[in-house]
C-alpha cells in the first residue's frame, strides 16, 4: 500500500514549481476523514525531512528535490547505503544512513541529489519507494511482553516486523513473514506469519532459512531436471570423431576433499628446448546446455553456484554438476581445451583453443598434492604423476614471478575452516592455510582465462570480460592511516600497485598483517563482468575473463559459447550483442554478490554456533575497527570477529576520534586503536543477530603501549 507521503511526492513531482496547499493536496488525492488528519502529520514529516518547502501558503518539492534519479538501493552494514542508478554510465550515490528512510536492500528507489556543505561532496536522500523488493521476510519468532515480532535473518531488511502472537509457535523458531505495512519513520513495520520453517538449532533449517532469506532459487524446473537426466548417456561417437582426442594425456583434476564437481584438468610437459606445454581442459558445459533451454534459463537464474559448509545449491542439476559434466576419473568427457606455451621464464610464447575428449586419470586433493610436493619420496600417489607435480611447481613459481612484475597483488589471507558433524552441526573452527597445490591450480586457470580473453579480444568479438576498476583514492587514504598505525608506510603515487604490492610485503610478518590485508580488500573496487574492458587492477592484466568454471559460474558459460563461434569462425552476428551482454554483466554481477552475502551469512551463524559453546573462555585477539560505540576483535587464529562495547569499559569515559579512528579515556588517557593486541572474554552470543560480545580483560588493559603516535 503506499503512503500519503508517497502520494504527496507523486502529486507535487508533476506540478513542479508550482505550490499546492494542504486543501487543495487533500482534495486532490481524494482524501477523507482520518486521512485528512494524517495529512497534517505527512505534510510536517516531509518538510522538517527538507523534501518539501512551504511556499506562500503551500507546499512544492525543495529545490533539490527536482534533480532525482531512479535506481537500486543497497545497504551497507553499518547502516549506510548506496544507490546503483538504473542508468549504467552513472556512479553509485553514497545515502547516509538518515537520508535512507524505509528503503529496504534491493528496493528501487527515487532520490534526490545534493552536495554536502561542509566538503562538497555528493550525496543522496530516498525520496520515494518505487518497487519493493522483499514481500515477504524470513526471521526468528520473538516474544516483547504481551507482543509479537520476527526479526529478519537479513540485517539488510531492516527491524522487527510486528505480527499476532501465536501460542503454537515457540520464541527462537524460523518463520516466514508476509509484510502488510512497510516500516515508516518510528511506525515498526506489520505483517502475518505464512509458515514456520521449524527449530533455529537444526542445520537444515538453518541453509535453508540463508537461502530464502537471501532469496536464493532452490528449485530446478522439471523440465531442466528432465533435461539434465537425458545427458546421463554414453558420449556420440560421432562426436568425439570431430575432437582432438587427448585421451592418452595424463591429465589430472586437484580439488578440495569434499569437492564433487570437477570442471578443471590440467596436464605438462616439458619440450625438448625447455619450453612447457600447458593443456587446460576445461568441462564443456555448452554441449549440453543450449541458449534459452530450460537448463540454460534456470542456470541463468542462479548465476552461480553458492557453496555452504558442508552443502552445495548448485548452479546446474547434479545429473550435470556431478556427473555429466564432470571430469571424474576413468571417464571419457567433453571439453573445451586452452594448450599453451610457456618459457622458462613464463612468458606465454603460442596459444591454441579446440573442443576435446579427455579422460582424468587421478582425482587428486589438494592435501594429497601438497604432501607430494613437500616430500615426494614419502608420497602414496601413482609414481607416474610425481615428475609432472614438480615442474608443475616451476611454472607455477614462473607466472607468479611474471604476474608480481606487472603489479598483480597477492594476498595470501588464511580464512576458518567449519568442522562439522555427521548431522551438519558445527563442531569446531580451523585455519586453513594456502599450499602450492592451491596455488598451482590457481595460476594455471589464471593462465588460461587470461590467454582466452587474449585471443577473443584479438578476434574482435563481444564478450564479457571480468573487470576489477582502479580503488578509490579515499578509501585508500583509510589504508594509509591503518598501515601508518601498524608501523608501516604506503605512498600513494603513481605506481600505485607497486606501492601496494610493497606495503603486503613489509606487513607480511607483523601480527597486524592480516588486518591490513582485509583493510585493503576493502579498499579495492569489486571485481564484475563488463562488455567494456576497463582492465583488472588486482592482476595488473589488460585483458581477462572467466573461462574455467562454466559449471558454476554463468559467464564462464556464456565465454565457452563465444569461443566456439570464433573458433569455428562463425558470423559475430551469432552471438550476443554488446547491450545484451552489458545487461547481462550486471545481472551476473548482482548474483555474484547476492551468493556471496548468502555464504558469508551462513559461514557467521555457524562461527557463532561454535562460540556460543565457549562463553567464558578467555581468548586473545587484535582490534579490527574502531565506531563510537566500541570496537571490534579479530581473535587469533579462529578469525572471529566480536564486539566490545563501549558501555563494558566500565573504569573511564571515552571519546571516540574520528581522525585516528582511535577511543580514548577521558581521565586515564588510556587508547584503543586499529591493531592494538587486546586479552577479551566471550560473554554473549546471539545467533539470530550473527553477533558475539567480548569484554576486554582488566589485566592492564591492551597487551601492547597504551599509546603509540
Amino acid at each position: 500500500m503506499r503512503s500519503i507521503e508517497d502520494k504527496i511526492i507523486d502529486l507535487l513531482g508533476h506540478r513542479k514549481k508550482h505550490a499546492l496547499t494542504r486543501r487543495e493536496i487533500a482534495d486532490r488525492l481524494g482524501l477523507r476523514g482520518r486521512e485528512r488528519k494524517l495529512l497534517t502529520n505527512a505534510l510536517e514529516q516531509l518538510t522538517r525531512k527538507r523534501t518539501l518547502q512551504e511556499h506562500r501558503g503551500g507546499y512544492r518539492l525543495f529545490q533539490q528535490q527536482l534533480h532525482t534519479i531512479e535506481g537500486v538501493f543497497s545497504l551497507a552494514e553499518k547502516g549506510y547505503g548506496f544507490l546503483r542508478p538504473n542508468e549504467n554510465q552513472q556512479e553509485d550515490l553514497f545515502i547516509p544512513a538518515r537520508h535512507i528512510g524505509s528503503a529496504m536492500d534491493g528496493d528501487q528507489v527515487l532520490v534526490s541529489c545534493h552536495v554536502s556543505i561542509r566538503d562538497r561532496r555528493p550525496y543522496a536522500k530516498v525520496v520515494k519507494i518505487l518497487q519493493r523488493a522483499h514481500k515477504q521476510v524470513i526471521g526468528f519468532y520473538q516474544l516483547r511482553g504481551k507482543r509479537a515480532q520476527v526479526w529478519p535473518l537479513n540485517k539488510k531488511l531492516g527491524g522487527q516486523i510486528l505480527v499476532t502472537r501465536n501460542n503454537e509457535i515457540n520464541p527462537g523458531e524460523i518463520v516466514a513473514v508476509e509484510i502488510h505495512q512497510y516500516a515508516q519513520g518510528d511506525m515498526a513495520a506489520k505483517g502475518e506469519i505464512t509458515e514456520v520453517i521449524g527449530a533455529a538449532n537444526n542445520p537444515q533449517v538453518d541453509i535453508e532459512t540463508v537461502i530464502r532469506s537471501h532469496d536464493l532459487p532452490h528449485h530446478f524446473s522439471s523440465a531442466a531436471l528432465a533435461q539434465a537426466e537425458a545427458t546421463a548417456t554414453d558420449i556420440d561417437p560421432e562426436e568425439i570423431a570431430q575432437r582432438v582426442d587427448l585421451r592418452h594425456l595424463p591429465l589430472i583434476t586437484i580439488d578440495g576433499e569434499t569437492a564433487k564437481d570437477f570442471d578443471d584438468a590440467v596436464t605438462l610437459q616439458q619440450q625438448a628446448d625447455g619450453t612447457s606445454k600447458l593443456w587446460v581442459c576445461i568441462a564443456d558445459v555448452s554441449y549440453y546446455v543450449a541458449p534459452q533451454s530450460p537448463l540454460d534459463l534456470d542456470a541463468m537464474d542462479r548465476g552461480t553456484s553458492v557453496y555452504f559448509p558442508g552443502f552445495c545449491l548448485p548452479m546446474l542439476p547434479a545429473a550435470l554438476s556431478n556427473g555429466t559434466c564432470s571430469l571424474n576419473p576413468d571417464e571419457d568427457r567433453l571439453v573445451m581445451t586452452a594448450e599453451l606455451l610457456f618459457s622458462k621464464d613464463g612468458t606465454r610464447l603460442d596459444s591454441k583453443f579446440y573442443p576435446a575428449v579427455m579422460r582424468s586419470h587421478a582425482r587428486l586433493t589438494y592435501t594429497q598434492v601438497s604432501v607430494c610436493l613437500e616430500t615426494p619420496e614419502q608420497s602414496d600417489l601413482d609414481p607416474s604423476l610425481i615428475p609432472q607435480l614438480l615442474q608443475m611447481v616451476d611454472l607455477t613459481e614462473a607466472l607468479a614471478q611474471k604476474r608480481q612484475l606487472r603489479g598483480s597483488l597477492d594476498m595470501d589471507l588464511p580464512e576458518v575452516q567449519i568442522l562439522l558433524d555427521e548431522d551438519g552441526h558445527p563442531l569446531d573452527l580451523k585455519k586453513t592455510e594456502r599450499t602450492m597445490a592451491h596455488r598451482l591450480i590457481e595460476e594455471f586457470m589464471l593462465a588460461a582465462n587470461e590467454a582466452v580473453a587474449d585471443y577473443l579480444t584479438g578476434k574482435g568479438w563481444d564478450m564479457l570480460y571480468r573487470i576489477h576498476e582502479e580503488p578509490d583514492l579515499l578509501k585508500l587514504q583509510e589504508l594509509q592511516q591503518l598501515a601508518a598505525e601498524c608501523g608501516v608506510g604506503l605512498v600513494l603515487g603513481k605506481k600505485i600497485q607497486k606501492s601496494l604490492q610493497q606495503l603486503l610485503v613489509d606487513i607480511a610478518e607483523k601480527p597486524e598483517a592480516r588486518l591490513v590485508n582485509q583493510q585493503l580488500l576493502r579498499s579495492l573496487q569489486q571485481a564484475c563482468y563488463s562488455p567494456i574492458n576497463s582492465g583488472h587492477f588486482g592482476l595488473a592484466t589488460d585483458c581477462y575473463c572467466h573461462f574455467t568454471s562454466p559449471i558454476r559460474r554463468y559467464p564462464d558459460l556464456i565465454i565457452h559459447r563465444i569461443l566456439k563461434l570464433a573458433i569455428a569462425d562463425q558470423s559475430k552476428s551469432e552471438s550476443l550483442s554488446k547491450s545484451q551482454l552489458s545487461k547481462l554483466g550486471l545481472d551476473c554481477s548482482a548474483k555474484e554478490r547476492r551468493a556471496m552475502r548468502a555464504e558469508r551469512d551462513l559461514v557467521d551463524l555457524r562461527c557463532c554456533q561454535v562460540m556460543s559453546k565457549r562463553l567464558d573462555e578467555e581468548l586473545t585477539g587484535t582490534i579490527s575497527s574502531v565506531t563510537e560505540f566500541g570496537f571490534f576483535v579479530e581473535l587469533d587464529d579462529l578469525y572471529v570477529e566480536g564486539l566490545v562495547h563501549v558501555r563494558s569499559l566500565q573504569h573511564d569515559y571515552y571519546h571516540f576520534d574520528p581522525i585516528s579512528l582511535t577511543l580514548i579515556g577521558e581521565r586515564r588517557r588510556t587508547e584503543f586503536r586499529v591493531g592494538m593486541r587486546v586479552k577479551v572474554k566471550v560473554t554473549k552470543v546471539e545467533l539470530w543477530r550473527r553477533r558475539i560480545d567480548f569484554s576486554l580483560l582488566e589485566d592492564d588493559s591492551p597487551l601492547s603501549s597504551k599509546k603509540k603516535r
